[in-house]
Order: structure tokens, then sequence, then C-alpha cells
């Protein structure tokens, strides 16, 4: 190949590289920095009475979970993936969504008002790109959420920037769920939607009325 040809090819390639970068810039910056925010001389609410709350964290036992001890007046349950000897412990797999089932299982009839669901991380946008507040700092972003938007909406994920949302036409297709899955879970009387999708990135928090909506015995079932 010519020495021409080569320095073609590589002129080309590095224009389209070039060329992604400049039209997802602005995704980029907005995925992975939060701006115009500040926490200045801001002082968290007390929590009022009816509004006790707790913080439910699965984890490896890798990954420290000792920054969950700043959270503000929430009682924590932090469940073990990989560790039986644990005092709160599931098996590993799932990812995060058998460690909250078991949360609800276990806590059905003793529920607080508000329960967070948060990943093992506790900031750095390395590892929470998608906790939108300032340092992406969970600790942050729970001591100041919004405990009566919570309890309006009764679900409310802590993921709040809109990129990068959930445009279905950015992600390649779950083929997990399909509609045998669809009507084992939910039931043969439910018609699976033509498209699902979700914001990122498994971290909400949810009211007690909202699930106490469904049975204990459902919840049981999703997890088995």
């Amino acid at each position: 190949m010519k020495r021409a040809t080569r320095v073609a090819i590589v002129a080309i390639v590095l224009f389209f590289n070039l060329l992604f970068v400049f039209f997802h810039l602005r995704n980029i910056f907005t995925v992975f920095d939060v701006v115009g925010t500040s926490l200045d001389g801001y002082i968290p609410r007390p929590v009022k009475t009816g509004r006790d709350r707790a913080v439910v964290i699965p984890h490896l036992k890798s990954e420290d979970t000792t920054w969950v001890k700043e959270f503000l007046h929430t009682r924590s349950h932090i469940y073990s993936v990989d560790d039986p000897d644990a005092k709160l412990h599931t098996p590993n797999k799932g990812h995060e969504s058998i460690v909250y089932l078991t949360y609800i299982i276990d806590n059905y009839d003793k529920l607080p008002s508000i329960s967070a669901f948060l990943q093992a991380h506790q900031n750095g946008w390395r590892d929470a790109w998608h906790t939108d507040v300032v340092g992406h700092d969970n600790v942050v972003s729970l001591n100041t959420l919004n405990l009566d938007f919570v309890l309006e909406q009764g679900y409310v994920n802590l993921g709040c920037a809109l990129k990068p949302g959930c445009a279905l036409s950015d992600v390649a297709p779950n083929t997990h769920i399909n509609p045998e899955i669809w009507m084992q879970v939910f039931g043969n009387d439910t018609t699976m939607p033509a498209e699902i999708g979700a914001t990122c990135c498994a971290q909400f928090a949810i009211s007690k009325l909202r699930i106490l909506q469904r049975k204990k015995e459902e919840y049981i079932h999703y997890r088995d």
C-alpha cells in the first residue's frame, strides 16, 4: 500500500472519529457532569413525623459501604450478595433486583414511609455518573431528596438528567423480555407492551403505599 494511500485512510478515520465526538459531545457532558447546581449553605430539612425512611443497598464484600452512615435519619439495609455469613445476604443473581425484592418481602409488614434503593458506590463520575447531583454523590442525593414529592408521586427515579434518558432507539433490544416471560411474571391477562424503556440505573425511591399496592405473594413470585 502506498504511503499516500495510508495517509488518506488515517485521515478519513480521524475525520469520522472527530465528527462522532462533535455530535455527541453535548450528550457526553450531560451524562458525566452536573452543572448549574450548588449546595453551598444548604441545610437539609428535618424529616417530619411520618416521613421515616430507609435505604437499601446490595454490595460485594470488596465494596465499601461505610459511607451510608452519612445519611440523615435513615435506616440502612445493606445486603451482601457474595457473603453467606453476612447478617443480610442474598444469592448473587438478578443484579440489584433480588436484593430489592428481598427487602420488600422481609419488611412488608414494617415498611417505612419511604424506601430508597441505591447502588453500592458513593460518588465519582466513573462509578456514579448516573447520580445527578454535585460530585455524583449518593449521600447528597438522598439527604436532599424531596420527601413530599416522593410521597405524592409514589415512585421517583433518582436519575433526573434528560440524558441518556430512556430513548429506545439508543439501546439494544433486551432479548430476555419476551411475551412468555412477561406472562409468567405479570399474568396471562396482561399484554406485553410493544416497547419498554426506563431511566438508568436501578436507583429510585418509593413510598410504602405504592409498595403495598401489590400483595407480598406477588413480590415473592417476582423474585423466585
